[in-house]
């Protein structure tokens, strides 16, 4: 996706804060993000009509997936915030800095701290463009409070991904018309960031369709919103509301888990039962393919890489499977299915002891150009989350095991819905050891999908295990409160001096 720009500003998130950015033309075969000049400011007075708001709710859902990792928009994503500082990954290359997010060196001129926090941004504004400007639009109540209920799930799904980040961080929730007036913006108290987070799911629940079908396919519905809800009240320990909601996306039989564990990945099955929400990427050398596959991928030889992916192209190496990783999937046993489905070894595994994530593999059309969508939120997380969830409240019950024992049952290629003795978890078990075979569940079934750091850190369980992690590699590195959140990224408190920047780093 070409990217044009209306004014050429002194500073980079300054013009993202504005909402100034705009996307070429494009062609899609996924239709709901085929666009036309989606975020072109028509008028200083607003949208002239339907069709225009239809393009720019478009581009909001278009900057995520610059958002979550895009080439194009020299983006890594998400992945170097959920994956590589925890215990599931390593990034072996050299010259991207990633080796500071594994060893928690990070400092605050790393490029990469910058171009999420842009791009973070740049979806926050389209969002507030169309919220201010949208209002003028002459359009039914449903069908606009539908359009603002997808960008306010947008809105909010980024400012969740910046709040665990960052902690702190300036909340925008209208456009911003100058210069001056973005530089008024300091960060926010992460409890005022999450009260937005919980209105902006609330009014998407309230307003999205229950069904998306046909070109709308992919778009957000009222259960990813319910959802993600049930996420941000976890993420917060508020156990009750995170229960009620999660509870909801189950009873409502909407979505389920696939019976094979693979399939849920294949990019001949995107969009398929148990996806509640994915960020969506289509190849065809259109500039809106996905490039995890290759970035993914260790260095490879030609004939290790062919026997992957059915091509040459090489591996970047940005987010490689960790040995402690494949040493607890192999602990699991050779009958959870999910070990061979999630890594892999290439043909000549001698020659490497690299594994790669299958999650990501696709026949890409270029080096980065893939079909595979990230996938932000499925079933099988919203079944282990209410399960914690009630744990965390109540402790164990037959509501919280039936969830869990789903998962369990279908890592095992056993139906999911029918009590095993075999591989249920006893309704017996304890607080502590739900808790306890809750985070190792969550590690096998969601690894390389960017949750695992979130998890450690939501469940205060991240310094425990990370220090662990680095004694069991012989490392030196030790971390403590500090390293919980990332730096601010230098450039923005440099354009904009009334930004702080999080203990522990200059």
């Amino acid at each position: 996706m070409t990217f044009n720009y209306k004014n050429i500003l002194a500073g980079l998130s300054v013009s993202a804060l504005l909402g100034l950015a705009s996307l070429g033309t494009t062609s899609c075969s996924k239709d709901f993000i085929d666009l036309d000049d989606p975020t072109r400011l028509l008028s200083s007075e607003g949208y002239p009509d339907s069709l225009s708001i239809v393009s720019g709710v478009t581009a909001a859902y278009s900057a995520l997936q610059d958002q979550y990792g895009k080439s194009s928009a020299n983006n890594r994503g998400i992945f170097v915030f959920g994956e590589i500082p925890s215990d599931n990954s390593t990034a072996l290359t050299s010259g991207e800095r990633l080796n500071e997010f594994d060893d928690f060196s990070i400092i605050s001129d790393n490029p990469r701290l910058q171009s999420q926090w842009l791009m973070t941004y740049r979806t926050i504004a389209r969002c507030n463009i169309i919220l201010s400007r949208g209002q003028t639009v002459k359009l039914t109540a449903a069908n606009r409070n539908r359009y603002f209920g997808e960008v306010r799930f947008i809105r909010a799904l980024s400012y969740f991904n910046a709040v665990r980040i960052w902690g702190d961080v300036p909340l925008v929730t209208g456009e911003i018309e100058s210069i001056p007036d973005a530089y008024q913006f300091g960060r926010t108290p992460q409890a005022q960031v999450y009260t937005q987070i919980i209105e902006d799911l609330r009014f998407a629940k309230k307003w999205l369709p229950t069904t998306r079908t046909g070109n709308d396919l992919g778009r957000v519905t009222k259960g990813a919103a319910q959802g993600m809800l049930g996420k941000v009240f976890l993420t917060q320990k508020q156990y009750a509301p995170a229960a009620t909601e999660l509870d909801s996306v189950i009873r409502d039989n909407r979505f389920s888990l696939q019976p094979v564990f693979a399939n849920i990945f294949a990019t001949s099955n995107e969009m398929n039962s148990e996806i509640l929400f994915a960020v969506r990427y289509t190849k065809g050398a259109l500039g809106l393919g996905s490039a995890f596959t290759t970035w993914f991928m260790p260095g490879y030889n030609e004939t290790q890489t062919r026997s992957i992916i059915g091509a040459n192209f090489t591996g970047q190496q940005f987010n490689v499977v960790d040995s402690d990783l494949i040493t607890t999937a192999n602990a699991s046993g050779t009958a959870d299915v999910r070990t061979a489905a999630s890594f892999v070894l290439p043909a000549g595994a001698s020659a490497t002891t690299s594994y790669y994530t299958r999650k990501y593999i696709d026949t890409p059309t270029s080096s980065t150009d893939a079909e595979n969508d990230w996938i932000v939120l499925r079933y099988a997380d919203v079944l282990l989350m209410y399960a914690e969830a009630v744990n965390e409240q109540t402790g164990p019950n037959a509501a919280a095991l039936s969830a869990v024992n789903q998962v369990i049952r279908r890592s095992r290629n056993l139906p999911t819905n029918t009590a095993n003795a075999t591989v249920d978890l006893p309704g017996s078990i304890s607080s502590t050891d739900l808790r306890t075979r809750l985070e190792l569940e969550r590690r096998l079934e969601l690894n390389f999908e960017g949750h695992r750091w979130f998890d450690l850190v939501r469940t205060d369980r991240a310094i425990a295990v990370m220090n662990a992690y680095f004694a069991r590699k012989n490392a030196t590195t030790r971390i403590n409160q500090n390293n919980l959140l990332f730096p601010i990224p230098v450039q923005e408190i440099q354009t904009n001096p009334i930004l702080t920047q999080n203990p522990g780093y200059n």
